[in-house]
């Protein structure tokens, strides 16, 4: 018997998302998959998963879900948002045990925009592709194809009953105020003055996004460059900076369109990407240019930080065998003879 994650409701948008379907895209195929891939390197880190674990993908707010089969694990990481199970508040960014009946609430997000449920083993959905991720636009993926409902019920590929509780220290990367950025594909075709412009420009993220791309506004500057829009279709990457035909400029994201035509003035670099899905509308940013050699740099770091993930897990619940001063610790709070609860006085030092 697996365990089993029934939906009682729905708050935001929640979706199965994983590592995506890379190698698909000449095919037409938009590659897709988790909007912050550094959160699932997290809560793979959290609950021993393989890193191409299916998981739940919550924008902007979680569900309601009931528990039923075996007890398994479960971890929550990405943008923090509240976490109750029957009642009670958990940790964000940790692992927690969830039993048949057990009520797991997710609400809204505190900050960022995108939060994940991960379970262990990871949920259990046909691979398309070589991926479980949805890409609701298509109609294919994770479950039936598109963003859950009431009454979905998913179950978990695997089990996770002897897993440790453990956390994760709390990242900071929800409200970034500098993107990073290397020339784009087409920046030629812009001259000095408005790329000088592009990087001196403070730019707000608009509620005009989603999966496949978000709309910056950045008041009355413009960006089109002297040539029009006159290049043709070919393929984009994964925060690509389209300059559409009013002069607006867009973030490409996981779900973008394989192939486009208007101009690319830059590219956010990868280590910047779940920066830039996770900033909320309002938020104000500036580009900063790197080079390409700078840019690899950036992301052999997150690389080294992502595998350096294991030795930053905490212990939720301490073994008593490694706390030193044991017995200065109040463990008992009273006791009671059977009529009324004495209390004892905490110790000066706890």
């Amino acid at each position: 018997m697996s365990t089993v994650v029934e939906v009682l409701s729905i708050a935001g948008s929640v979706s199965i998302q994983d590592h995506g379907r890379a190698g698909y895209q000449r095919y037409g195929v938009a590659e897709g998959g988790a909007m912050d891939r550094f959160a699932l390197h997290q809560g793979a880190t959290l609950l021993n998963n393989s890193t191409d674990a299916a998981v739940l993908e919550m924008a902007g707010a979680g569900a309601r879900l009931e528990i039923s089969g075996e007890k398994t694990a479960f971890a929550c990481t990405g943008a923090p948002m509240s976490l109750q199970i029957n009642g009670q508040t958990l940790r964000w960014n940790s692992s927690f045990v969830a039993a048949p009946g057990d009520i797991v609430e997710i609400g809204s997000a505190s900050q960022g925009v995108y939060g994940y449920l991960h379970i262990a083993g990871g949920f259990e959905v046909p691979a398309i592709l070589g991926s479980r991720a949805t890409h609701s636009r298509a109609g294919f993926g994770g479950h039936e194809g598109r963003v859950l409902i009431a009454g979905d019920k998913l179950a978990a590929a695997g089990s996770g009953i002897d897993i440790q509780m453990r956390g994760l220290p709390p990242e900071d990367y929800f409200n970034s105020e500098l993107i990073r950025i290397v020339w784009g594909a087409q920046a030629h075709l812009f001259d000095q003055n408005i790329r000088s412009r592009f990087l001196d420009t403070t730019f707000t993220m608009t509620m005009r996004r989603d999966r496949m791309g978000a709309r910056l506004s950045a008041d009355d500057e413009t960006f089109l460059p002297a040539s029009g829009l006159t290049g043709i279709s070919d393929a984009v990457l994964a925060g690509d900076i389209q300059i559409a035909g009013d002069g607006a400029a867009t973030v490409l994201l996981a779900d973008r369109q394989p192939t486009g035509g208007y101009p690319r003035i830059a590219t956010v670099i990868s280590a910047d990407l779940g920066a830039v899905a996770q900033m909320r509308s309002g938020r104000q940013f500036k580009f900063g240019l790197l080079g390409v050699s700078e840019a690899v740099d950036v992301l052999r770091a997150q690389d080294r930080r992502v595998r350096q993930l294991s030795s930053l897990l905490q212990p939720l619940v301490r073994d008593p065998s490694e706390i030193t001063d044991l017995l200065e610790y109040n463990l008992i709070d009273g006791f009671t003879t059977g009529e009324e609860p004495v209390p004892i006085q905490p110790s000066a030092k706890k």
